[in-house]
């Protein structure tokens, strides 16, 4: 291990292309960018990672905890390939093992893997994986590392098509420049926009001698996009200051707003803080995470139902969500698919509930939340898209 601290892995000079041995998966996308805030959050994180279900069921599309040794299989198996223009490639994993115990999960991650965070300069430190675990697809993550490390100081370039193809790693993806910039270039372009500290803008290029009026080169625009955070960051002390009072570890958040400031900006952290604050009564550190995490406040839903009820048994609760549940299917379709994907198929759980447990579901179509209390008033949320509530609101249906 200790050649890639050597100065043959430190000191060359080329270009790396990143890529998944295997198409990664919506789920493992998200889980990974989890594994990346858990690291640089905690630096204990990579030698005793430890993740809750409870933490997983609620992040990650999954119905039940019998899908995690699926997921965790198969994410051990697939790999980070790396090569380089100098004819040095090779591979690494992730994850070596793991153990499922009653209620978490313990994960034991790589030497190389753990590499990546090292403070030590090698190999491995020099991937900066964090924007190819974040970044769409690895031609981004191939247009930051051939192209805005090579040119930054130059502020603008002029790039034949072909050479723009061969730096994102794309020399054989769509024959037409239109299906090239469609799928690859401008999300590309987005990814850099959002994820690093370059702002990028690009003209286009034609052949005008000819009637065809054929793409021949890119012109980019390469700028450093935001200023360099500073420990104590004034903005985010006020953000932070929104939600003291519901947070236990003002510094571990203090930390994680600093983070997706330098990823997404202040106004999506800010936008995300209020999200949370307006939907979240439970556990509120956890789901403030997780909507920093997926975004949440893109999705606009709004609170539609908001009950508060004592009841006799859990049984009674679980029948009045379902009827609430079905008055909304009449206009809203959609919940019935729901119905049967995901964790909706356990809504029946309710039934069973003990004294302060706790349903939920979330996603960009439909929030549900529900808490049973045997000795005070139970709470159902339903968020809703504006559109379905203003449409029932046509229909009288409120």
């Amino acid at each position: 291990m200790n050649i890639y601290f050597s100065e043959k892995f430190t000191n060359f000079q080329s270009n790396i292309k990143l890529e998944f041995s295997k198409k990664i998966t919506k789920n493992e996308k998200i889980f990974l960018k989890l594994l990346f805030f858990r690291i640089v959050s905690d630096s204990l994180f990579l030698e005793k990672a430890e993740i809750r279900f409870e933490e997983l069921l609620s992040t990650l599309e999954f119905s039940s905890i019998n899908d995690f040794t699926p997921f965790f299989n198969t994410l051990s198996e697939k790999h980070i390939l790396f090569s380089t223009d100098t004819q040095l490639s090779g591979s690494f994993g992730i994850i070596s093992s793991f153990i499922l115990y009653s209620d978490y999960c313990q994960i034991f991650f790589t030497e190389e893997f753990k590499n990546c965070f090292s403070l030590k300069k090698n190999f491995f430190s020099l991937l900066e994986i964090e924007k190819f675990i974040f970044m769409t697809d690895s031609f981004s993550f191939s247009f930051y590392n051939n192209i805005i490390k090579n040119f930054k100081d130059k502020k603008e370039v002029s790039l034949p098509v072909s050479l723009v193809k061969t730096y994102l790693n794309a020399n054989d993806k769509y024959e037409r420049f239109f299906d090239f910039e469609k799928h690859i270039l401008k999300k590309a372009v987005l990814d850099i926009n959002t994820f690093t500290d370059f702002s990028v803008e690009y003209k286009k290029i034609k052949e005008c001698k000819k009637a065809t009026n054929k793409i021949i080169s890119i012109n980019f625009s390469i700028n450093k996009s935001r200023q360099s955070y500073k420990p104590y960051d004034n903005k985010i002390y006020k953000m932070l200051e929104l939600i003291r009072e519901k947070i236990s570890n003002p510094e571990e958040i203090y930390h994680l707003f600093m983070l997706y400031v330098a990823k997404r900006g202040y106004k999506y952290v800010y936008d995300n803080i209020n999200y949370a604050k307006n939907s979240f009564t439970e556990d509120f550190e956890k789901n403030l995470k997780k909507a920093l995490m997926l975004n949440l406040a893109s999705n606009s839903l709004k609170l539609y139902v908001n009950e508060l009820k004592t009841v006799k048994s859990p049984i009674v609760l679980f029948y009045t969500l379902t009827r609430k549940l079905n008055k909304i299917k009449r206009h809203y379709p959609k919940i019935e698919e729901f119905m049967h994907n995901f964790k909706l198929r356990n809504i029946d759980s309710i039934s069973y509930f003990k004294n302060n447990d706790s349903f939920e579901f979330s996603n960009e179509y439909i929030r549900i939340f529900v808490k049973y209390y045997s000795d005070k008033k139970s709470i159902i949320e339903i968020y809703l898209p504006s559109n379905i509530i203003e449409k029932m609101k046509l229909e009288n249906e409120i």
